[in-house]
């Protein structure tokens, strides 16, 4: 007797239930790892399984919620509240106000009031807001700037309770790659690329890259970076990479001999954004280094810093209110619709000042 596939025994299972009574229309399944614990099957394996009653109409998968019992099978959402929870790391950069302007405009004239709340970037901060949120249970959607994006967050199970809720979220800036959750962001590799290669279509081919460290933009961006390297064959050079964390960022002005050590030999350097280019370039000039003359500098964001700093820096800008428009758009039609996918990413173009110097070949 041929033994059955191990993913059929799950498939009995569910098909059991659902004669059974025990798996009703519109239950929400147990999420893989459950699965695969109850049967001591690979996730895999369960996938397989679950694929196969989709195909048959017996599952229907809902992005960012679930896998639930019933062909083509929506959530039933609960009363609506009207109310749409925003969640950000820093009140005052330059970057927020305008992105909320755009979110507040949108939702505003969809009859929405907004609701919003910093965690300093800081998970403690960022888990009382969640706790609040469970709490009150009165919000339509929720959209949040992720909180140290590029390390591990304590967090997450709160975030999936939301989700268990059929609460839509929806990331904007940066988002944590362990959740599958859409944002709203700008192409943070691509636009690196482009402000390195904008530096060594110069001539330039000693580049320092100064990223951030714990939210999720810099890796991204020290990618791109790498990525214009390694394409345009220029020599790796670990020691040209700075990297700094958020109370770094805050200080870097206390760094100033370490920075001017690691940019020594370098012709331009990338900057992990405006706040940082400017920092960068008032410690060059305080210590007789001119710019662009001795070393170019590119920032990201094209904020106001870009243009009133003492040498106005190229930048490639942040769309900010924009985004906010984006973010709020699609957010609502994702509580029309659980299907709808509300990624989006934005490339961008510098806008050239006066930082980048042009090396002849008889230079290099």
């Amino acid at each position: 007797m041929t033994e059955q596939p191990k993913y059929q025994t799950v498939i009995r299972w569910i098909k059991e239930g659902i004669r059974d009574g025990s798996l009703r229309y519109g239950d929400k399944l147990m999420s893989e790892k459950e699965l695969s614990q109850k049967f001591g099957l690979s996730r895999q394996t369960i996938r397989h399984a679950t694929g196969e009653l989709e195909k048959e109409h017996i599952l229907t998968r809902v992005q960012g919620s679930g896998t639930y019992i019933g062909a083509s099978f929506q959530p039933v959402r609960r009363e609506r509240f009207m109310n749409i929870a925003v969640l950000s790391t820093f009140n005052e950069s330059y970057i927020f106000p305008p992105i909320l302007r755009g979110i507040v405009s949108v939702l505003q004239n969809a009859g929405y009031t907004t609701q919003v709340a910093f965690t300093d970037n800081r998970p403690d901060i960022e888990r009382r807001n969640l706790e609040s949120i469970l709490e009150k249970s009165d919000i339509d959607g929720f959209i949040v700037e992720a909180t140290q994006s590029a390390l591990p967050n304590p967090n997450f199970p709160y975030y999936q309770e939301i989700l268990s809720r059929h609460i839509p979220i929806l990331f904007f800036n940066t988002f944590y790659p362990d959740l599958k959750i859409p944002c709203v962001r700008i192409d943070d590799r691509k636009i690196a690329d482009h402000a390195t290669e904008l530096l060594i279509r110069n001539g330039h081919r000693k580049i320092a890259g100064i990223f951030k460290s714990d939210d999720g933009q810099g890796p991204l961006r020290y990618q791109g970076y790498v990525d214009a390297i390694m394409r345009n064959n220029i020599p790796f050079e670990r020691f040209s990479v700075i990297w700094c964390d958020t109370s770094m960022q805050q200080n870097i002005h206390r760094l100033e001999d370490y920075l001017l050590y690691r940019l020594s030999g370098c012709t331009a350097v990338v900057c992990y954004n405006d706040e940082v280019a400017m920092e960068v370039i008032n410690i060059l000039l305080s210590h007789g280094v001119k710019v662009p003359e001795d070393i170019s500098v590119v920032g990201i964001d094209d904020s106001n810093l870009a243009s009133i700093c003492r040498v106005p820096f190229t930048s490639f800008p942040h769309p900010k209110e924009k985004l906010g428009i984006r973010v709020a758009e699609n957010l609502l039609k994702m509580i029309e619709n659980p299907d709808f996918d509300g990624n989006y990413l934005y490339d961008a173009e510098p806008v050239i000042r006066e930082s980048v110097r042009k090396i002849e070949k008889s230079e290099q």
